[in-house]
């Protein structure tokens, strides 16, 4: 007779099963097949109606002109000066600022993951809270800070000091925001890198006469090449695909995002299948970009046999005091936006122009005339987060767990199709799919709530399924054998499990959520605004309430923050990709 509490009957198991071994384990077939059948094929559907069928479009609008299949868009895209200098431009930043991230992030992970530093979880507290900041809120505070007219360049013209540039607008603006947004996520792959290497490496290097810095140059390093080539890659694409920075700071310089923006959604005149063309351009650097990374893994192998943590090694006197330092100045200045943000919120604005003045009427002008605006983010981004992670779990299990010859790669796959997608493109692609015909989104709050749910369920889906894969497959069987049918002893035993995973990966997923902007700027209509909208466009108009669009970034701070600390705590393991 099945029992009322199954979870108190399966969980000794827990502790006497070993891991699972790497190879798929048989199991006895379900008494109700068909279940888990309909599943599959319901997701298989939605995703792909979701997913494929809006990028498909997109493929065939760039492939169209004059009624028939052409490569006429593509010869005029990559024919024209100005998109010619955006791939360059591109390029280029995304290259540059990448190799700056990792000089600048790649020692201070090896200093904090060799060496027992005081702050230690401080900092990769730190880290973590950085890689859930949006790019764009850097360009904002950097242009309040830095620009022609910005707070610390008014000042130190005043005291007679001039700096090397007039402005920080422009193309080294770019750099230098996106370097210090990224830095954080190659930090925190480097770190996990460094502390996993086997310490007897270290020693066998020693053991043969080699210093402590040819073993860094010769060991450490080589063996952390996946993380480092991982970090390049995600932060050079982040950069590649960033829409909200060239259009705050960059000063008009051509980007490819930007470029496909305005030839999509331009007041004067739009061409659609330019813009079309001009996404798949940027999805197929995208895809060459991955192949790459995946190459350059795929040349060696860097595993170890040991699972020997290192020892944090001992460091006094200057020594230490220069690593905090500089551990001090990395995260200094990735944070220099949020302090920036939060002085100017609580400072007097007169037609754009700081005073210096203390006051909270950018708080209660903000509260009065934007509360809904706040709620509506909340609202749009909890909505997808509840649906991204009932959609990502049920994936997961059925790529783990069931494996249909067909159905489960195709989910897989699909689900990981938005990884590579930037928001500009996937905007693209769903105002093309449901912007005409029998189901029209645009204008309305889903196609929000669906660009949002696209774009985080890769990294939802994944956290999920690594947790499956510590959780033996006998524990479910056994619910099964006491009488337990197959989705209750889902409910009941596999989703507690791995409910870790699922907190922690619709955390981040809600908090990408909320600071999403590249696909909001280009789906959002009245009254659907988010916070990330009012943030971006009172900080490309001159003389708008800079005040209350900085008290708007310190709320949207505190909704990202708040949520990710407590999760955190409950979960050390929480970061973001």
């Amino acid at each position: 007779m099945p029992s009322n509490d199954l979870r108190e009957r399966v969980e000794p198991l827990e502790e006497t099963l070993a891991p699972p071994a790497p190879v798929p384990v048989k199991r006895r077939a379900s008494r109700r097949p068909g279940v888990w059948l309909l599943v599959a094929l319901g997701l298989l559907l939605l995703l792909a109606s979701t997913i494929v069928l809006p990028q498909l479009r997109l493929v065939g609008e760039a492939f169209t002109d004059d009624g028939g299949f052409s490569f006429a868009n593509f010869i005029e895209f990559f024919t024209t000066p100005r998109f010619q200098e955006a791939i360059l431009n591109s390029l280029v930043v995304a290259v540059v600022a990448g190799v700056l991230a990792c000089a600048v992030a790649v020692p201070a992970a090896y200093v904090l993951a060799q060496f027992d530093l005081p702050g230690r979880n401080g900092f990769l507290t730190l880290a973590t809270m950085a890689t859930v900041s949006p790019p764009f809120l850097g360009a904002y505070a950097w242009v309040l800070l830095l620009g022609r007219g910005g707070i610390l360049t008014t000042q130190l013209r005043a005291w007679g000091i001039e700096l090397p540039f007039d402005t920080i607008i422009g193309p080294g603006g770019i750099v230098w925001v996106t370097v210090w947004a990224t830095q954080a996520l190659v930090f925190l792959l480097a770190y996990d890198a460094f502390r996993a290497i086997d310490p007897s490496l270290d020693e066998a290097s020693s053991s043969v006469g080699a210093g402590p810095w040819r073993t860094r140059l010769r060991i450490v390093l080589p063996m952390a090449v996946p993380a480092l080539v991982t970090g390049f890659y995600m932060s050079s694409m982040k950069i590649f695909t960033d829409f909200g920075t060239p259009l705050i700071i960059g000063g008009g310089t051509p980007m490819l995002p930007t470029a496909v923006y305005y030839e999509f959604l331009s007041e004067v005149s739009t061409n659609p299948a330019i813009a079309s063309a001009g996404s798949l351009v940027m999805l197929g650097v995208a895809c060459i970009a991955l192949a790459l990374q995946q190459w350059a893994l795929r040349r060696r192998t860097y595993a170890s046999v040991s699972s020997r943590r290192r020892p944090l090694q001992p460091v006094r006197g200057v020594k230490k005091g220069l690593m905090i330092a500089y551990l001090g100045v990395v995260f200094g200045l990735s944070f220099v936006p949020h302090l920036v943000v939060v002085g100017t919120s609580l400072l007097t604005w007169k037609a754009g122009i700081l005073k210096w003045i203390p006051t909270f009427d950018n708080y209660v002008r903000l509260f009065d005339e934007n509360l809904e605006v706040i709620l509506m983010s909340l609202l749009l981004a909890g909505i997808a987060c509840v649906l991204c992670v009932i959609v990502a779990v049920l994936v997961a299990y059925l790529t783990v767990r069931r494996r249909y010859t067909v159905i489960s790669p195709a989910l897989n796959v699909i689900t990981m199709v938005p990884y590579i997608i930037p928001g500009t493109v996937l905007a693209i692609g769903l105002i093309l799919a449901f912007g005409s015909g029998p189901l029209i989104l645009t204008g309305t709050a889903t196609i929000l709530v669906l660009a949002y749910f696209i774009r985080r369920i890769p990294y939802v889906t994944k956290s999920i399924e690594a947790a499956l894969t510590q959780v033996h497959p006998a524990l479910e069987e056994a619910a099964m054998s006491v009488g337990a049918k197959p989705m209750r002893a889902f409910r009941q035993i596999t989703v507690p499990l791995v409910r870790p995973a699922i907190v922690s990966g619709g955390t981040v997923g809600f908090l990408q959520m909320v600071t999403e902007l590249s696909a909001t700027v280009m789906l959002y209509s009245v009254p659907f605004i988010t916070m990330t909208v009012v943030i971006f466009t009172n900080a490309m108009q001159p003389a708008s309430p800079f005040g209350v669009a900085s008290a708007m970034t310190v709320v949207l701070m505190l909704a990202v923050y708040i949520p990710l600390y407590f999760v955190r705590r409950k979960f050390a393991s929480v970061t973001s990709v």
